[in-house]
């Protein structure tokens, strides 16, 4: 099966659609908080409104009167008193504004955070479902900028967005229709730049999506160069390459930085139309609110109410253009998780749970390739009685590890079959499958953790006595408990703390105390000096007693006490004999 992860061409308006469909149930459990960010937001905007009428009742109250001489209508209140009070509304109208607006804020983080950490958990999740090919056709920096950087995007796409559009929304009409209730005529021209403003929206966001696509494409590839280098940096060193391998980093940067400068130019191209876009608003405005004032139709402070509105009116659409450019990035953000999502993951729910197997394995004219290329395997067939410590031998690219491969599943034959104890294993569950099976990769692959969850993570209920018996088995107990907290020292990332030998034995370990009937080693002794080759020989015999062993080796067999010794060359098997029968 091939996976791919497809370029989107263009703006697709299903998009937002289809987020909502597919991350909807992220959102569940969350109704009060998002009703709670929402409700003060829109409060918030209701009591902006109030803004300029504190300033128009003092203007045309109280000043005006006072410089024409004339009685200053006060409702029966003195001037000081009513500039006192009007002082006191303002302060009290931005106070309120302020506070609901953190309130809102912090109420739509709280939801944001849950959402995000689902949406997380969920593509992550997924990652892990897909099918090896996929993992080894992919660039791992690039699928940890979707897991960390696209899915807070996406978060805002589905809540956060949201609640600016609404509210910035409830905002402007109110405005427009306390506009038209002051002055029809200037509340039209005052909106007469908006179809120009929508129009210039919708063609920057398109323009911006794409923009946006490829900087988050060339941010995967800054994260996935820099992934690679570092995990190789005993390699960067030993050629001397820190200033070359620097420099390639800073192109890929480069190319990273153009790209986002260009989708910064664009956003920015959005707030300058939208700001000049105001500015002809404004000017409208001024321009024939001031005749109708001289004329008599329009009192001064109403005619401030409408300049505040509507300098207020374009407010909002400029925070909902910046929300648009916003949102086009977080659309493009989204087409790349759901592209994650779209791949078929690994099926775990077909087949009968796999019982406790005997070990008895057969390969029934299997025949293998890798993407239609020249074939791994051809035509292998040959049977392993349960209980044997079979080898597999031959030179680099003979097929030997794809062997394992198909018996873990992680490759399924193009023909032929594999059987244990007389079942197809494709007739299994397939995690139930695995769980039967114990693995030992040719690379050293330890985590991060102490040494005792390293090894329990062969079966993460294991007791601490099951890890220390596994240990001894794996005659690494003694080195483990010289280490500073014994098995509660916590290991360097890949255990490069470690000699090749402990970490070998650390992995057989592992290995061990999951209790599984068939073990799969592959190159265990690779790399190891003679005194460490023969304590994981030891190690692996150890082991071994009583298990349906594989061993991928290039190494002589004698020290690993094989009962069965199988030759592949070119795919091919050459012969599958007993020790006894000599090779």
């Amino acid at each position: 099966m091939k996976f791919t992860l497809r370029i989107p061409k263009g703006f697709s308006s299903s998009t937002l659609k289809r987020s909502f469909s597919v991350f909807r149930d992220t959102l569940e459990g969350q109704g009060s908080g998002i009703k709670v960010g929402l409700l003060l937001a829109l409060f918030a905007a209701g009591i902006e409104l109030l803004r300029p009428w504190p300033i128009k009742i003092l203007m045309d109250s109280v000043l005006l009167p006072h410089l024409s001489g004339e009685r200053a209508e006060t409702w029966g209140m003195s001037p000081e008193a009513l500039i006192l009070l009007a002082c006191a509304s303002s302060l009290l109208i931005s106070a309120s504004i302020g506070s609901l607006t953190v309130w809102s804020t912090l109420a739509a983080g709280r939801v944001g955070r849950k959402i995000a950490t689902r949406i997380r958990r969920r593509v992550y999740e997924h990652l892990h479902r897909l099918a090896l090919p996929f993992h080894q056709s992919s660039r791992s920096g690039d699928l940890l900028v979707r897991l960390m950087g696209d899915v807070n995007m996406v978060r805002d796409l589905l809540f956060a967005v949201w609640i600016v559009v609404l509210s910035r929304g409830a905002l402007f009409l109110g405005t427009t229709i306390l506009l038209f209730v002051v002055d029809p005529i200037l509340a039209l021209l005052a909106l007469a730049p908006l179809p120009f403003i929508f129009v210039g929206i919708r063609f920057s966001g398109k323009k911006l999506t794409v923009a946006t696509r490829k900087q988050r494409r060339k941010e995967g590839d800054v994260a996935s160069f820099a992934s690679e280098t570092l995990h190789q940096i005993e390699l960067v060193k030993a050629y001397a390459a820190e200033e070359r391998t620097t420099r390639l980093f800073a192109k890929q940067v480069r190319g990273s930085e153009k790209a986002d400068l260009k989708a910064k130019r664009i956003a920015a191209g959005m707030g300058r139309f939208s700001e000049l876009m105001t500015g002809v608003g404004l000017a409208l405005v001024l321009f024939f609110g001031c005749h109708r004032a001289l004329q008599g139709k329009l009192s001064p402070g109403d005619l401030l109410v409408v300049l505040t509105y509507t300098r207020s009116l374009f407010k909002p659409l400029r925070k909902m253009a910046r929300e648009g450019a916003r949102l086009s990035k977080a659309t493009a953000c989204a087409e790349r998780l759901l592209d994650v999502l779209d791949l078929k993951p690994e099926d775990d729910t077909v087949g009968s749970k796999a019982p406790a197997f005997r070990g008895d394995i057969e390969f029934d004219r299997v025949h293998f390739s890798y993407s239609n290329a020249t074939p791994a395997l051809q035509e292998i067939s040959f049977r392993v009685p349960a209980g044997s410590l079979v080898t597999v031998v031959g030179p680099n690219g003979a097929g030997k590890s794809t062997l394992l491969s198909l018996l873990l599943r992680l490759h399924a034959p193009d023909s032929g079959v594999i059987k244990i104890d007389q079942q197809e294993i494709d007739s299994f569950q397939l995690s139930s499958y695995r769980e039967r099976l114990a693995y030992v990769p040719q690379q050293l692959q330890l985590f991060g953790e102490s040494v005792k969850e390293n090894i329990r993570y062969g079966w993460p209920d294991a007791s601490d006595q099951d890890v220390e018996q596994a240990a001894r088995v794996a005659l690494a107990h003694d080195f483990i408990q010289e280490l500073p907290e014994g098995y509660e020292t916590k290991l360097s990332e890949g255990g490069t703390t470690l000699s090749g030998g402990e970490a070998r034995r650390l992995m057989l370990a592992r290995a061990a105390v999951r209790g599984a009937r068939i073990l799969l080693l592959d190159e265990p002794l690779a790399g190891l000096d003679p005194e460490a080759r023969d304590e994981v020989a030891r190690a692996i015999r150890g082991i071994a007693s009583g298990r349906t062993t594989f061993i991928v080796t290039h190494d002589s067999v004698e020290e690993l006490g094989s009962d069965l010794v199988a030759w592949i060359r070119n795919g091919s098997l050459i012969s599958v004999s007993s020790v006894e029968e000599g090779l």
